[in-house]
């Protein structure tokens, strides 16, 4: 806790130097690592005020978090070491969206899509787009291949602050600050100091609740939570692809990103990069990739710098180099201010694995980030003058132009490493490889958490340490965020919401990713509001329903679009068990009949009562049905009615005739029907839940 800081402070057995930080943005290839660092002076009385969430990193989930915390009324501090807000996307650099083949219908929040729609109007709005281009409704700028949606940084950034706009009275922005103590009493913590790097000011936040929502997780050592970093050995974690035994050092791999434009006939070669060579042939420098044959994979693959080819089936990796992370495709322009392409630069042979910055003194961590910054500037001197040609007329396409202004930097690199493993929470419930992998799901989704607060789906994409980790890729079904992964031990008014959340280093590899990290940002706001409105940690049911409320997917269907009037409905009532989920596909159906069986199904759910052993005599309903002991607490309570024969037949539509309300071991659903016939599965949600559409 900072107090006790500065009680040692005060006694002289500290100096002000102990506490010193970096100032990530002002990292340079080339000078004096110690002018990075930053000495936090601390005043007797430092400017102070309070809010009622804190919530620390202005990435993604930051950003989500900020917005749905003032939708509800809460007033909110955001801080933000860069000053950029967007954290991986916008000072990272990674605009290239790493998300999934649903996206365009399902897998993303409400906030999240309408985000991605405002990236497109963006450039409605402001570019001149080609007569095929503006016919587009998902029109994508840089006609990528990773993703649906490439886009330049700052266009995301323009987005995130017109969200933020309507907020402002409530939300507090603090650009370049970073939370460097916090005060902890009782397990709760009650005030956190944050440094000002452009005028090395020090203020004391008082929060009610924080979020951690930093690209490292850092609050977690400063406020004494338990966690873990690097990979985890087998023996604590069950994986099977986990290591031997536990490897602190072992973090992903981070990546200074950087865009480059093509220029024909041009040359904008940069001066040679310090330790050139020694990084060219450490890395070394490649366009061929390795796909191991032993994953039943294609072996090796060799780009080629240009082409418009499409991606090869079911990894979506494409053929050419250039346009994988196209951000801008002239050819979907019209206009002189976008007359190239411009290319984001994010490279498996660029990443910097010698050294993590976690666990390490600022000095160290300061020289890794100066050199990751050269490994990418050599990275792009290969490329002007080494590389081979797709021509064969010579090495080197010294026509690619960095683009220092798509980053917002004086070296065109961009402003914080992409990185993609944090520190993580010792948290309630931890996310291992079996509960995702395709491998060990017997259906058509992962494991099913019944505090589920969101969906993702996305490869487990192992990016290797340097210690003789190896690249790994493994696909999953598509999963869910267990509210539990969120919560921390010892601190009750914490709550982890970016990469820092219980995963292992495995499943980070799915974690880490654009949509999920705004999901699990909507998600940790959403526990904070509850708490602050109510006094005590809300249960997973009070979140969920708000979060469906909010246009949150629970539960993952591939045919339920955020548009839909019982999206709100339907996603609550699956999640409690309520609604019918098949094992075998991921359509919610919502038009379809309910049946008999799934009627009782949910209703027991819903009332919690206990299933029933199936008793003999119901020839139609046999014991391996899989609704049979909803069917017999059923007939046990008499709320549902059998034929003259004494058969129940679960398979055939419901009718709300089915029911004796008055046997009911609750009170009736509010039944909202215009019509008599079978029960659709959108009215038995609306009922079931109270959720009723407008329709």
């Amino acid at each position: 806790m900072f107090r006790h800081f500065l009680c040692l402070l005060s006694a002289g057995l500290l100096s002000a130097a102990d506490l010193l930080v970096v100032d990530i943005q002002s990292v340079r290839a080339e000078g004096d690592p110690a002018s990075f660092l930053r000495r936090v002076l601390i005043p007797d009385e430092p400017t102070e005020f309070a809010c009622e969430l804190l919530v620390a990193g202005g990435g993604l989930s930051g950003v989500a978090a900020a917005i749905r915390a003032a939708e509800r009324g809460h007033s909110v501090c955001l801080t933000e070491e860069t000053d950029w807000i967007g954290g991986q996307m916008t000072a990272g650099g990674v605009s290239a969206l790493d998300e999934n083949r649903f996206i365009e219908r399902s897998g993303a929040t409400r906030t999240y899509a309408d985000f991605r729609r405002r990236v497109r109007d963006y450039y409605r709005s402001r570019y001149q787009l080609s007569a095929a281009a503006a016919l587009w409704e998902n029109l994508n700028p840089g006609s990528c291949y990773v993703s649906p949606l490439c886009f330049e940084p700052r266009a995301g950034l323009a987005v995130l602050e017109e969200m933020l706009a309507p907020h402002r009275e409530r939300v507090r922005l603090l650009l370049r600050t970073r939370v460097a103590a916090l005060e902890v009493e009782r397990g709760r913590i009650v005030s956190a100091l944050a440094y000002r790097f452009e005028d090395g000011q020090a203020l004391r936040i008082r929060p009610r609740w924080v979020i951690d929502a930093t690209e490292l997780g850092d609050l977690l050592p400063l406020a004494g939570v338990p966690y873990v970093v690097g990979a985890e050995a087998r023996t604590d974690t069950g994986e099977p692809h986990a290591a031997e035994a536990p490897n602190p050092a072992c973090v992903q791999s981070f990546t200074y990103t950087f865009a480059l434009e093509h220029r024909p006939g041009e040359s904008h070669r940069i001066d040679k990069p310090p330790d050139y060579e020694k990084h060219r042939d450490g890395q070394p420098f490649s366009l061929r990739l390795y796909y191991p044959v032993e994953f039943g994979w294609k072996g090796y693959v060799q780009y080629r710098m240009f082409g418009e080819e499409p991606p090869v089936p079911n990894n979506m990796s494409p053929g050419p180099f250039f346009p994988w992370r196209r951000l801008i495709a002239a050819k979907n322009f019209e206009d002189p201010r976008l007359a190239h392409d411009v290319a984001l630069i994010n490279w498996p042979t660029q990443d910097y694995r010698r050294r993590s910055v976690l666990e390490r003194p600022p000095l160290e961590q300061a020289q890794i980030l100066q050199e990751a910054k050269r490994v990418s500037l050599s990275f792009l001197y290969w490329l002007q003058t080494e590389v081979a040609r797709d021509d064969g007329q010579g090495s080197g396409y010294p026509e690619l132009k960095l683009r220092a202004d798509v980053m917002g930097t004086p070296d065109g690199l961009s402003k914080m490493p992409y990185f993609r493993e944090s520190r993580r929470i010792r948290s309630r419930v931890r996310v291992v490889e079996q509960d995702i992998v395709a491998d060990y799901q017997k259906g058509a989704r992962a494991r099913r958490f019944a505090d589920s607060i969101g969906t993702g789906f996305y490869m487990v994409d192992i990016h290797p340490c340097g210690a003789g980790e190896r690249a790994r890729m493994m696909m999953p079904r598509p999963f869910e965020i267990p509210m539990g992964a969120l919560i921390p031990e010892r601190v009750e008014n914490l709550a982890a919401a970016a990469k820092n959340i219980g995963v292992t280093h495995i499943t980070n590899g799915s974690y880490r990713l654009h949509p999920v990290e705004w999901n699990v940002g909507e998600a940790a706001a959403t526990i904070a509001a509850l708490e602050m409105e109510t006094g005590r940690m809300p249960e997973a049911a009070a979140v969920q329903r708000e979060l469906a409320r909010a246009g949150v997917p629970l539960v993952w269907f591939d045919d339920l679009p955020l548009d839909d009037p019982s999206f709100s409905a339907i996603q609550f009532a699956a999640v409690r068990g309520w609604y019918p989920v098949s094992d075998w596909d991921l359509h919610a159906a919502a038009e379809a009949m309910v049946t008999r069986g799934e009627a009782a199904q949910a209703l027991a759910g819903y009332y919690g009562v206990e299933p029933g052993k199936p008793a003999p005599g119901r020839l139609d309903v046999p014991a391996s049905h899989p609704h049979a002991g909803a069917i017999e607490a059923a007939l046990r309570g008499g709320w549902m009615r059998v034929d003259h024969r004494n058969w129940f037949h679960p398979d055939i539509p419901f009718y709300l005739s089915d029911l004796d309300e008055t046997r009911l071991p609750g009170r009736a659903p509010e039944w909202r029907l215009r019509r008599t016939g079978p029960v659709r599965r959108r009215e038995l949600a609306e009922a079931i839940t109270g959720l009723f559409s407008n329709r």
